[in-house]
C-alpha cells in the first residue's frame, strides 16, 4: 500500500520541482515563487510623505473638458474600477469601496463637501476637504499614486462620481481603509516551491 501511494506521488513531486526550477534545474526566486514581487508586500497606507500641495485644491478649478455631469459620472464609474490608476497598478477605488461604492465610507461621507475627514486631518493636517481633495487623498494614500492633475478630466470624473455616491448613502459606521493592510493576508507569502 505504501509503495503504491509513493508511485502515485512521484509524478506530482516531479511536476512541482520542475515547475520551480530555472533553466539549469535550480530554482530562481521569481520562477520559484511567482508572487515574490508582491505589490501588497508593503502596506500602501503606511506613513509616507504626502505631496500635500498637490492634494490641496485651493483656487484650482476642475475641468469637465466639455462633458456633461451625466457623462462625468459615467466616466468616473469606469475609473472607479480602474486599477491602472494606482501606483502598483493593482488597486482601484472599488478594491476598498465595494458593492454600491460606499463600503468603508464613514458617516461624515453623507455631509455635503467640504467636510471633515479623519484621514485628511491625520495624514495631511486638513480640517476639511473638498470632494476633489478626497479623491486626491485616496490617490496618494491607499492607491499609492501621484495625485491627479486638477485640470484632468479623470479628476473631474472621479469627483463627480464620488459626489453622486452621496445620494442615498446610508451611514453604516465605515472604517479606515488604512487601519490595517488589506494585503497582509498574502496567499503568496509562503513559497510552496522554496
Amino acid at each position: 500500500m505504501t509503495v503504491r501511494r509513493m508511485n502515485w506521488l512521484a509524478p506530482a513531486v516531479f511536476l512541482v520541482l520542475a515547475g520551480c526550477s530555472g533553466p539549469n534545474g535550480t530554482a530562481t526566486t521569481a520562477e520559484a515563487n511567482p508572487c515574490a514581487a508582491n505589490p501588497c508586500g508593503a502596506n500602501p497606507c503606511a506613513a509616507q510623505e504626502l505631496p500635500v500641495e498637490k492634494i490641496r485644491q485651493g483656487d484650482k478649478q476642475l475641468d469637465s473638458h466639455g462633458k456633461t455631469d451625466v457623462q462625468l459620472v459615467a466616466l468616473g464609474a469606469d475609473l472607479w474600477k480602474d486599477a491602472s490608476l494606482s501606483g502598483a497598478g493593482v488597486t482601484s477605488c472599488s478594491t476598498c469601496h465595494i458593492g454600491d461604492g460606499t463600503a468603508m465610507m464613514k458617516p461624515t461621507f453623507a455631509e455635503p463637501y467640504p467636510h471633515f475627514v479623519q484621514m485628511g486631518k491625520d495624514r495631511a493636517g486638513m480640517d476639511e476637504v473638498t470632494a476633489a481633495e478626497m479623491v486626491q487623498l485616496c490617490m496618494a494614500i491607499p492607491m499609492a499614486a501621484d495625485p491627479l492633475d486638477y485640470g484632468s478630466v479623470e479628476l473631474a470624473a472621479l469627483t463627480a462620481y464620488t459626489v453622486s455616491l452621496q445620494d442615498g448613502f446610508v451611514p453604516s459606521g465605515g472604517m479606515n481603509p488604512c487601519g490595517a493592510n488589506p494585503c497582509a493576508a498574502n496567499p503568496c507569502a509562503a513559497n510552496p516551491c522554496g
